[in-house]
């Protein structure tokens, strides 16, 4: 972790928000195995279970990293020839043939801006340059709100007309698409796929926090995975959930942020209103059989705050652990879902 004062940005990944307590297995018939690598701006890591004695670890990594290479060149927004930035650069009004997999993280993202009201909106890319949240760092002063009102007049997800049948889209007006709050989810869905395909039934795989598990650990148990409080300083737990076959994503405001006139500036942003997002919510948990949806929904549940993120909660039955600043301090608020689930004496 590096803390640069005078409006340097403080950005750890979030793989220090969600992490997966696993210990080397004692039975000499569990001999689970390790690696990893770098991706999206973040790290990857797997531990898991070889199928059989010939598994070969090498030829795993390698489509590992190939599947890793496929996504980024088609999701990233910092490669000038990838597929979101075609996209984003093709003129309104023409059909844009999608590949699968975009097709695929496009239509769950309108799912999700729709279910939101548009504190989910994948067309925010506009607003996240002008705050300096994309390529170019932000220095040292605050949009006006002139930009802020013309950015906000490019975001829109009510402008993309999407076929996902005949996977092509038509932008009624020109937009901007950004996959950042999902595409990692979706890379841990891809690669437990590819793990299944293989004969891996026992793993946990993670792209910078966002994680899922399958099987047994290497205790022969159910995985443990631990949720950290959101406190830069002092990693501390706020609780421990038990899982089997299921993805967990985190988001959280607190890590990612630059500062100006001592006021903190989130990186996540309202699309209803332009600006970072400032209220109580600091962190959101979601646990879901789909790390993409996953990965979406606590974007969207953190954008909302406290309240309305457990209102839509419960309207979806969606287990979700969220952790607010109240005047106790930090405290726990699962929804119902979520206290069912991994919560029950």
């Amino acid at each position: 972790m590096t803390l640069v004062v005078n409006i340097k940005r403080l950005t750890v990944t979030l793989s220090l928000l969600v992490w997966a307590f696993f210990m080397a297995g004692c039975d000499a018939q569990l001999t689970y195995q390790t690696m990893g690598g770098r991706t999206m701006g973040t790290s990857w890591s797997l531990s898991y279970l070889p199928p059989n004695a010939e598994h070969n670890p090498a030829s795993l990594q390698a489509a590992i990293e190939a599947e890793l290479l496929d996504i980024n060149q088609s999701m990233s927004t910092y490669i000038a020839d990838s597929e979101i930035n075609k996209v984003s650069n093709a003129p309104a009004g023409e059909p844009i043939p999608l590949s699968p997999g975009f097709a695929f993280v496009l239509n769950e993202a309108l799912v999700l801006s729709r279910m939101s009201g548009g504190a989910y909106d994948v067309t925010v890319e506009p607003l996240i340059l002008l705050w300096g949240f994309g390529p170019e760092f932000k220095t040292d002063t605050l949009p006006s709100p002139a930009e802020v009102d013309a950015a906000r007049a490019q975001v829109g997800y009510q402008a993309l007309g999407l076929d996902f049948e005949t996977r092509t889209l038509t932008k009624q007006s020109p937009r901007s698409l950004d996959f950042s709050s999902i595409a990692k989810g979706y890379g841990v869905d891809r690669l437990a796929e590819l793990l299944r395909s293989r004969g891996v039934e026992n793993f946990m795989i993670e792209i910078g926090g966002e994680l899922r598990v399958q099987g047994l650990n290497p205790q022969g148990q159910a995985w443990r995975i631990a949720v950290r409080a959101p406190t830069a300083d002092a990693p501390d737990v706020a609780t421990t959930i038990v899982l089997q076959d299921m993805g967990v994503a985190t988001s959280g405001d607190y890590f990612n942020f630059f500062r100006v006139g001592g006021q903190n500036y989130s990186h996540l942003i309202d699309p209803t209103t332009g600006w970072p997002i400032q209220h109580e919510l600091v962190s959101v948990t979601v646990v879901d059989p789909s790390v993409t949806r996953a990965d979406g929904l606590a974007t969207t549940l953190l954008v909302l705050g406290k309240d309305k993120a457990l209102e839509l909660a419960e309207q979806n039955q969606l287990a979700v652990l969220l952790l607010a600043k109240t005047s106790e301090g930090i405290e726990s608020f699962p929804s119902a879902q979520f206290v069912r689930l991994y919560q029950s004496p």
